[in-house]
C-alpha cells in the first residue's frame, strides 16, 4: 500500500474515486481495480441514484428492491475490507459538483482520478458524456474508463466489409455470434476473460476472509474511508464532515412497495447460483433449456444486469474460452444464450432508435388493435390459454418468467391478441427483477416481427402447441394455475373460455403484417 508521506496527512494523500453503475462488485472491476492500482488501495466508491432513472413510467419497485439488495452487498463488503461506497440522493452531475464543493471548502484535496466501466444505453452513453465534460473540463480531474458490461464492445465487432446500401453492423444474430465466436479467440479478448481469474479467486475464498472477520482475516485491500477522507485530515475544517450516505433510506423507503420475493443478491450469490447450474444443467442445457417445469436454466441474467457478474466471469469459471459456435454441446448452447445479450447491446448502440419505435420501418405503423380489457387478461393471466396464463402469474408471483414461456406470452400479445408489443416490453420492465433495456427490447421486437433479425411475421406461435410440446406432462401448467391441478396430461394444454380464437386471430394478423408491408413497399 502506498502511504501519505512525511508531513501528509491521509487526506492529503492522492487518492481515486469509482464510480458504480452497472458494475456493482469488487471481484474483476476493471475500472475499479485499475483505480486501486494507481492509488495504492486508497479508492473511495460513489453511486448516483438518477432522478430520471427513478421516474421512469416502467419502473419496477421490485428490480430495485434486489439492486438496493446488491448495492448494500456491496457497500458492505468494502467497508469489511477496508474502503467505503457513499450512496448519493442525487444526479451524477450534481453529486460531483457538489462532492468537489464540499472537499474544496473543506481544505481538502480533490480525487486524482475518477474511473468507472462504460455503459452503452442511450442514456447512459449521454449521462456519460455530460460527466466525463464537467470532471475534465469544469474540474480539472482526470477521467479513466474501461470495457467490463460487454466483453466485446460495439466498436470492436463490426463487418469488415459492407456494401454501399449495407450497415457496418450486424443486423443477423446468427452472422453476428460466428464473430463473436472468433473474436473470443483472439488475445485481446482471451486477456480480458484470464484477467477475471483472480476476481474469481477472490471469491473463491471464504467470506471471512473476504471480509476480514476474526483470525482468518487477510491484509485489507482497501486503504480509505469517507470519514477518514474528512476526519483525518489536519488541513481540513474543524466543521468538515463526509457526505450523508442514503442508502437505508432508499431501502427502508421501498420496502413496503416490494411484491415478490428477492433471491440472494451479490457477487458470492452469483457464483453459487452458476456453480449450481454447471454440476446440475449445463451439460443437457440444449435440451432442458425449453422446458419451463424444469428448474434448469441458470437464472443469471439478474446478476448480469447490474454487473455483479459479468460473461466474462462466466466464460472464465466455466472455462469456454475455447466454445465454438457450431459446437452441439450445452456449455455452447449455453454460451449462445448470453451472446444474444451482447447482439442486442450492440444493436441498441448503433440504432438507439429501437428503444421507442420498431427496427424494420415497414412495421412501424402498424394498426394494432389494442383493447385494454385484453391487455387487462393477458397481464393477470386471464386469457384462457394454460401456458399464457402461467407464464404471466409466474411473472406475477416471482418477478421471473422462463425463457421459453417468454416468447410465447410475447407472441400471444402481438399476434394473438393484436397488442403494440410496446405494452408488453414496458408492462415486463415493470415487473421483471432482471428486466434489462437491451434484451428485453430485443426480445420483444424479434416476437413482433419488428426487429433486428426478427421471428418472420408469419411464423406465429400456436400456444396449445407450444404448451404439449414444451411442457409434455403439465407440470409448469400445475404449478401456477390451480385451478387447472386436477386435468390430466392431455386436457390441461386445451384452452378454457379463452378471450380469443387463436386460428381467427392468426388470420387477423397476418392481414395485419401483410396490408402493412404491402403499404410500405407501394409508398
Amino acid at each position: 500500500m502506498t502511504a501519505a508521506g512525511p508531513g501528509k496527512s491521509p487526506g492529503q494523500a492522492a487518492y481515486g474515486l469509482h464510480w458504480f453503475r452497472r458494475d456493482l462488485r469488487v471481484a474483476g472491476n476493471p475500472a475499479l481495480r485499475w483505480a486501486w492500482s494507481q492509488h495504492g488501495g486508497r479508492v473511495l466508491g460513489i453511486f448516483c441514484f438518477d432522478a430520471q432513472f427513478l421516474a421512469r413510467p416502467d419502473f419496477s419497485a421490485d428490480r430495485f428492491a434486489f439492486f438496493l439488495a446488491t448495492l448494500k452487498e456491496l457497500r458492505d463488503e468494502l467497508r469489511a475490507c477496508g474502503g467505503d461506497l457513499w450512496v448519493a440522493d442525487r444526479v451524477p452531475l450534481d453529486a460531483f459538483a457538489s462532492l468537489v464543493q464540499k472537499l474544496d471548502d473543506a481544505g481538502i484535496r480533490r480525487p486524482a482520478t475518477v474511473t468507472f466501466n462504460r455503459d452503452y444505453e442511450p442514456f447512459a452513453r449521454r449521462r456519460d458524456e455530460a460527466v466525463t465534460t464537467l470532471l475534465r473540463d469544469s474540474l480539472g480531474i482526470p477521467v479513466h474508463t474501461e470495457s467490463d458490461h460487454l466483453l466485446i464492445e460495439p466498436e470492436e465487432l463490426r463487418k469488415e466489409t459492407a456494401g454501399k446500401n449495407d450497415t457496418h453492423y450486424f443486423q443477423v444474430y446468427s452472422a453476428f455470434a460466428r464473430r463473436w465466436f472468433e473474436l473470443l479467440g483472439s488475445a485481446r479478448v482471451r486477456a480480458r476473460v484470464a484477467a477475471q481469474e483472480q476476481g474469481l479467486a477472490y471469491l473463491e475464498r471464504p467470506e471471512r476472509q473476504r471480509r476480514g472477520h476474526g483470525n482468518d482475516s487477510l491484509a485489507t485491500p482497501f486503504a480509505l474511508t469517507w470519514p477518514a477522507l474528512f476526519f483525518n485530515d489536519a488541513h481540513a475544517h474543524a466543521h468538515a464532515a463526509p457526505p450523508e450516505d442514503h442508502l437505508d433510506r432508499f431501502i427502508a423507503a421501498n420496502a413496503p412497495r416490494v411484491r415478490v420475493p428477492l433471491p440472494p443478491a451479490g457477487s458470492g450469490a452469483a457464483l453459487q447460483r452458476l456453480k449450481t447450474f454447471a454440476a446440475q444443467h449445463l451439460s443437457s442445457y440444449k435440451v432442458e433449456r425449453d422446458l419451463p417445469g424444469i428448474d434448469a436454466t441458470s437464472r443469471l441474467s439478474i446478476y448480469l444486469k447490474n454487473g455483479s457478474f459479468t460473461a466474462a466471469q462466466v466464460i472464465a469459471h466455466l472455462k469456454l474460452g475455447d466454445a465454438t459456435f457450431g459446437e452441439g454441446s450445452g456449455r455452447s448452447s449455453f454460451l449462445r444464450e448470453i451472446v444474444w445479450r451482447e447482439f442486442y447491446t450492440h444493436v441498441l448502440w448503433h440504432r438507439p432508435d429501437v428503444e421507442t419505435r420498431a427496427f424494420l420501418p415497414q412495421f412501424r405503423d402498424l394498426a394494432w388493435e389494442n383493447r385494454p380489457d385484453w391487455f387487462e387478461a393477458w397481464k393477470a393471466g386471464r386469457t384462457g390459454y394454460p401456458i399464457v396464463d402461467a407464464g404471466m402469474r409466474q411473472l406475477a408471483e416471482t418477478g421471473w418468467m422462463h425463457n421459453r414461456v417468454r416468447m410465447i406470452v410475447a407472441s400471444f400479445l402481438t399476434k394473438d391478441l393484436l397488442i403494440d408489443w410496446r405494452w408488453g416490453e414496458r408492462y415486463f420492465m415493470e415487473r421483471l427483477l432482471d428486466g434489462d433495456l437491451a434484451p428485453n427490447n430485443g426480445g420483444w421486437q424479434w416476437a413482433a416481427s419488428t426487429g433486428c433479425d426478427p421471428q418472420p411475421y408469419f411464423r406465429i406461435f400456436n400456444p396449445t402447441l407450444q404448451s404439449k410440446r414444451f411442457d409434455p406432462a403439465g407440470g409448469y401448467l400445475r404449478q401456477f394455475l390451480p385451478e387447472r391441478r386436477t386435468d390430466d396430461d392431455r386436457n390441461i394444454h386445451q384452452p378454457r373460455t379463452p378471450i380469443v380464437e387463436h386460428a381467427i386471430q392468426k388470420e387477423k394478423a397476418l392481414a395485419l403484417y401483410r396490408g402493412q408491408g404491402q403499404a410500405k413497399q407501394g409508398g
